[in-house]
């Protein structure tokens, strides 16, 4: 029997969908393959800075299928999810990346890809050769036009996972339950219903329309949620999978398992690791390489410590170690050598070069 079941922190109908499923591991590269897009969806929430054509693997930016595949294999990824943007705007590129995933990592590296375009046959011929498995249409600001309805029947016919992801607007409950219906009614897989979020490239124009978040420390919009349970509750019976995806849940699960994946092959012996995937260490920065290799020296013959225990880098003049060894030595150090070490500071950080630091103490 049919039920609204919780999945982490959503709801669903039936079962999540395979892409689905490895996101919630954090083992879905996320592959920005251009910020490039024709819909003008009012909700949009990609930051005004990245609407071009520009790539991104997670958060580094990249030029190249090899440095997809570098970052695939330092978050230990099983799959990619390719997004921008639309991607159906470089539908080359897109091809390009995902034939050389199947090339590199072999055809269980499962890849799924999002797009607003009515893509033709022979499109989605050459994305199923090259190796996608799985396709998301939206609706451009949720209207279910003639050339979508009749792509999402062209995909439906050919042998890969297909569906339908579209942000829940608290005031459009009609439009989204047409689009369920022809979900359901030419057998679809799913329907994915995300939580709107307000970001500083939407803020505005959802303030306008007043859409407002729901709370004070939350950047979901007020009433999304409640219509997406309504909605679960009307097609509970649903013979296709209807699967609310929470604001909370892409930060607390899809993006914390994310980053927890690339720290532990991103991290140094001497590093620790949150639960949340942040790199625990301490930095000290001082003027000159110089003057690194004065304290290097210091470290090694009065602190014992060996190679392992620390890491350079030269660009920074920043010497990296144990947050506890900096706590037990730090002040000795910024006695012996004031004159050279500007600062000593514990960070956490994410688990990038020059990533972003969450917190700081200064010692």
């Amino acid at each position: 029997m049919r039920k609204i079941s919780k999945w982490h922190e959503n709801k669903i109908v039936g079962k999540p969908s395979k892409g689905c499923q490895l996101c919630s591991l954090g083992a879905k590269l996320v592959l920005y393959i251009t910020g490039e897009c024709h819909s003008n969806c009012f909700y949009c929430p990609i930051m005004k800075e990245r609407r071009r054509d520009i790539t991104f693997a997670n958060e580094q930016q990249i030029t190249s299928v090899n440095q997809a595949i570098a970052e695939a294999e330092i978050m230990s990824a099983l799959g990619a999810g390719i997004t921008g943007g639309d991607p159906a705007v470089t539908l080359e590129r897109v091809n390009e990346y995902i034939s050389g995933f199947k090339k590199h990592f072999g055809e269980d590296f499962h890849c799924h890809l999002y797009t607003s375009h009515s893509l033709s046959s022979n499109q989605m011929k050459i994305l199923l050769s090259s190796g996608l498995d799985e396709i998301r249409f939206h609706p451009p600001r949720l209207i279910l036009s003639e050339k979508i309805k009749e792509s999402l029947k062209i995909a439906k016919s050919f042998d890969w996972g297909v569906g339908i992801e579209i942000p829940v607007i608290p005031d459009q409950r009609q439009k989204i339950i047409e689009i369920i219906n022809f979900a359901i009614d030419i057998n679809l897989d799913f329907v994915n219903l995300n939580e709107l979020e307000i970001t500083d490239a939407n803020v505005e124009i959802l303030a306008k329309m007043n859409y407002i978040a729901k709370d004070s420390v939350s950047a979901a919009v007020k009433g999304s949620k409640e219509l997406a349970m309504d909605l679960l509750q009307k097609f509970k019976k649903s013979p296709i999978s209807i699967h609310y995806c929470s604001s909370r849940y892409k930060d607390k699960t899809q993006l914390k398992n994310r980053l927890v994946r690339r720290a532990k092959n991103y991290s140094k012996h001497f590093d620790d690791i949150t639960e949340d995937g942040l790199i625990v260490r301490a930095k000290i920065v001082v003027d000159n390489i110089n003057s690194i290799n004065l304290i290097i020296k210091s470290l090694n013959s009065e602190y014992g410590f060996r190679e392992e225990d620390y890491d350079i880098d030269e660009k920074t003049n920043t010497i990296f170690l144990n947050w506890l060894d900096a706590k037990r030595i730090g002040r000795e150090l910024k006695t012996k050598f004031a004159e050279v070490i500007s600062s000593i500071e514990i960070i956490h950080q994410y688990p990038y070069p020059e990533g972003i630091i969450t917190y700081l103490e200064p010692l």
